[in-house]
């Protein structure tokens, strides 16, 4: 029979030989009495022995040497498999093969791994999974960006900013929805809370999800609103223009005209103009382009802000906390612009005429990194129901306004990322909060 090449078969019968012989003498000198001749062949038996037992200790060193390197995460290593230099090539050869099968599998279950977190951080639902005891394991970019957070750890990292978050994930249970409402120093968030349970490891683990409710109709909103501006500007603009036109073509004719006839044209005319130019405005609403972004300093959006406004003519009513002072935002610097124009004219308009009005531009860095500019002012709360609407398009209090100032400040937040609030209404302060993304 062929024996298979790569072990050590010509030291292992040899010295199998030796103890088998010295075996045999041993049992001849006892039964011949020699005992001096036990002198010589013990040692023989003990040599032999011996070296069988290296070969095979030299096995199992080698096999337990890949366990405790598997053990390790440790998938580095590889026996020689030359025969001209190693004995047992076989068993080198059988432990790199296991190595690369398990280097194999390790690489698959990486590769689903990502495959699994790629497609968790594209969820537009935040997503938690923790312990009974509240440690948490993962936590995507959508949870971070709710709870304002880089990093969270364990559900009582949010027992100061959102304790009653805190609370209800952790009490939530497999199969139940919870539905949170809790105000945050960028304003009111509302949450809706959804559970299920997995088991990884022989661990029970929770599965939260974490949804925004304010931020999703607020974007629906949106959509709506400028899906039916659309439509809305493109039909009255087709049935403006020929107004317009003839009525201003008849003004222009060389010829008497009857007085009433010609009061009647100019009012046709001036009406037509002013109603082009209110849809010029829902125009500027719908189509909104891209940011270009930018990196440019908060002072310096605030001072540009300032001077659109006048307000450098009682730049004393105005108090400006920039912190730190040359804090840097990557932004649209024309559309971000405007938004602090839009808030620091509202600003001056609720103040006017009050002779201890005060207007606080505060700008900070939160626990998320994120830039937050507030615009506050004294000038009384605003009423509870037109702060209920005062983000809705063309929702206006003004005589001349348009309702579409705060609106489109918004609009112009969310595609950048961020956000604009209302988060405090009160006869002493009422504040706007952007917190840029």
């Amino acid at each position: 029979m062929k024996l298979p090449k790569g072990i050590a078969y010509g030291p292992i019968i040899t010295w199998s030989v030796v103890l088998a012989l010295a075996s045999a003498a041993c049992g001849w000198i006892l039964a011949r009495r020699l005992y001096p001749f036990m002198l010589l062949d013990l040692p023989v038996m003990a040599l032999a022995i011996a070296r069988i037992l290296h070969h095979y200790g030299d096995s199992v060193r080698r096999v337990t040497f890949m366990f405790n390197a598997i053990d390790s995460d440790d998938l580095t290593f590889r026996f020689n498999e030359d025969p001209s230099t190693v004995d047992n090539t076989m068993l080198n050869t059988a432990l790199n093969r296991i190595k690369e099968i398990l280097a194999r599998t390790k690489l698959q279950a990486e590769e689903r791994e990502r495959y699994y977190q790629l497609i968790m951080e594209s969820a537009q639902t935040g997503l938690i999974t923790v312990n009974d005891t509240g440690s948490v394991y993962q936590a995507n970019g959508e949870a971070l960006r709710i709870f304002g957070l880089q990093r969270l750890t364990h559900i009582r990292q949010l027992e100061q900013s959102a304790p009653e978050a805190a609370r209800a994930l952790a009490a939530i249970r497999p199969g139940e929805k919870l539905r949170i409402s809790y105000t945050t120093e960028t304003g009111e968030m509302t949450l809706t809370l959804g559970c299920a349970e997995i088991t990884l490891e022989e661990r029970h683990r929770r599965v939260i999800s974490v949804s925004d409710i304010n931020s999703e109709v607020s974007e629906i909103q949106v959509e709506s609103w400028s899906k039916l501006s659309r439509i809305l500007t493109h039909e009255i603009m087709n049935s403006l223009a020929p107004v317009t036109s003839l009525s201003q073509t008849l003004l222009d004719i060389d010829r008497p005209m009857d007085p009433d006839v010609k009061r009647g044209l100019e009012t046709i005319s001036a009406t037509s103009r002013r109603l082009v130019s209110f849809v010029d405005s829902y125009r500027r609403f719908t189509r909104i382009p891209a940011p270009q972004r930018e990196p440019f300093e908060v002072r310096e959006l605030i001072r540009q802000a300032e001077v659109l406004t006048a307000a450098s003519e009682d730049a004393l009513r105005i108090r400006v906390d920039i912190e730190p002072a040359d804090t840097m935002i990557y932004a649209d610097k024309v559309q971000l612009g405007q938004v602090a124009v839009n808030l620091l004219k509202n600003a001056r308009e609720a103040i006017a005429g009050r002779p201890d009005g005060e207007i606080e531009i505060r700008s900070r860095i939160d626990a998320a990194e994120h830039v937050v500019i507030e615009f506050s002012n004294n000038g009384g709360a605003i009423p509870a129901e037109v702060a209920e609407n005062i983000f809705t398009p063309f929702y206006t209090t003004k005589p001349d306004g348009s309702g579409i100032g705060l609106s489109l400040s918004r609009r112009i937040m969310q595609l950048h990322g961020g956000s604009l609030r209302l988060t405090s209404n009160t006869d002493r302060r009422v504040t706007f909060t952007l917190q840029i993304g």
